[in-house]
């Protein structure tokens, strides 16, 4: 028999996210910083006036909260029916439920139940980047096999730190040495610095120096397909606010002019790099590969344990396989107009 879901939503969301999820969050060692009170309340209240935050409660029969998933649904007025999503998406590369039992598999089958229960009642559903190997994953993935919902997978790369060069493919070494040189040779006669960020005022900084770097990218043409970073956005800069704690943007300067960087979520000894950026007028010099060297070493000699480069676009794997990462994959569902009618 599936759990008893209690779904909150509007203002008594809100205030659970600002209240009790921290414990929650606590309690759940696989939760990344997506699922972060932090975070999740601070994109709540980005939220648009036809939105609002909904959080799904997984209850044992005591009342005893066992999970807990964040979501938002928004009112799409006379275009048709509401649409249920994760809350922060699609910035968030993981979405999942938290509390002490949310890789229980009944309870990740009642939160299925549930979504799937919002679907027949006419509701889009659209669970997103849903780790494969959680729990409920696999229930969206048999969902998906099923053929009642529209479904992707999209894959991710983790990379293991410290970096170990040496260990590497002989091609990925010798790519690796040839950037090395020269960015070598470019500091015999210039300053190059890297920075990370260490409390609010930097990071809101190192934010308007990211959202340049950003723009120069867009108008150029130069980003990859699959960014969901607005440059500029005052929603960014109020959510990183609220982050503070848990975020930082790593860069790269030649002469004191940036040229990359790098925003990142923390959680633990694990860091999620969310959103690069590089001056496309500097691309011979490949920033991009410089910054993640210089941000590999020093989270490594801080006891950092991975750095999960998140979701891969098209054109990114080559890109991301050459520091030898974990592949891990996340599946997208999306209720069909079929299974809303049923």
């Amino acid at each position: 028999m599936p759990h008893a879901i209690r779904e909150l939503s509007g203002h008594v969301a809100m205030d659970y996210l600002t209240s009790q999820w921290r414990d929650l969050y606590h309690q759940d060692s696989e939760a990344t910083p997506y699922q972060s009170p932090q975070w999740l309340a601070g994109w709540a209240e980005q939220l648009p006036y036809t939105a609002t935050p909904v959080v799904l409660v997984a209850q044992a029969p005591t009342g005893r909260t066992l999970a807990a998933l964040a979501l938002a649904r928004e009112d799409q007025g006379g275009t048709g029916a509401a649409r249920m999503y994760p809350l922060s998406a699609p910035i968030a590369e993981y979405v999942r439920p938290i509390g002490p039992h949310a890789e229980d598999s009944a309870i990740a089958g009642s939160f299925a139940f549930y979504l799937t229960l919002l679907a027949a009642e006419g509701e889009r559903v659209e669970m997103t980047d849903v780790p494969t190997t959680s729990s409920l994953g696999h229930y969206l993935a048999q969902t998906c096999a099923d053929g009642a919902w529209g479904h992707g997978t999209t894959e991710c790369a983790e990379i293991r730190l410290p970096l170990d060069f040496q260990s590497m493919p002989r091609s990925s070494k010798r790519d690796h040495q040839r950037r090395q040189r020269t960015w070598s040779r470019l500091a015999d006669g210039h300053r190059v610095v890297y920075h990370r960020t260490r409390h609010t005022k930097e990071l809101l900084v190192a934010y308007g120096v990211l959202a340049d770097l950003h723009e120069r990218q867009r108008a150029s043409e130069a980003l990859l397909p699959g960014s969901t970073f607005a440059a500029g956005s005052v929603q960014w800069r109020a959510v990183l606010e609220r982050c503070a704690s848990t975020a930082f943007i790593a860069t790269l300067a030649v002469d004191g002019v940036a040229i990359a960087a790098q925003l990142c979520l923390v959680r633990g000894r694990n860091a999620f790099a969310v959103v690069p950026a590089v001056d496309p007028g500097h691309r011979h010099l490949a920033p991009g590969h410089a910054l993640l060297r210089h941000l590999a070493v020093d989270l490594a000699s801080e006891g950092f344990q991975t750095l999960d480069l998140g979701r891969t676009a098209p054109g990114q794997h080559a890109y991301k396989a050459q520091y030898r990462p974990r592949w891990n994959t996340t599946v997208s569902a999306v209720s069909t107009p079929q299974a809303s009618a049923a």
